[in-house]
């Protein structure tokens, strides 16, 4: 099964997402979703979710851009999504934002 041109984006947008969600919901909101409320937590989740899927998209169109396996998005989306979080918290840990 091969995946058209159309559909990595959305599969690729849709897994940061919920990565994403998952991650504020047994964070943020201590396993519920009331933080959704909050304006300026919603600017976080973006700033959280766009690192996440700028990653996946990096690994799909890089570093697997030769592979024609159905894995391919698989490890794109663990992979991307592991240096996504890791760029965002690095670089809200190192100050460079305040």
């Amino acid at each position: 099964m091969t995946i058209s041109k159309n559909n990595e984006l959305f599969i690729l947008g849709t897994s940061a997402l919920l990565i994403t969600l998952f991650l504020f919901f047994i964070d943020e909101g201590n396993y519920n979703f009331n933080w959704i409320e909050e304006p300026f937590v919603l600017m976080i989740f973006g700033i959280y979710a766009i690192p996440i899927f700028l990653g996946q998209l990096f690994i799909y169109k890089v570093f697997l851009k030769n592979s024609k396996s159905t894995k391919k998005i698989v490890l794109s989306i663990f992979g991307g999504s592991i240096i996504g979080i890791t760029a965002t918290v690095s670089i809200l840990l190192s100050g460079i934002l305040t």
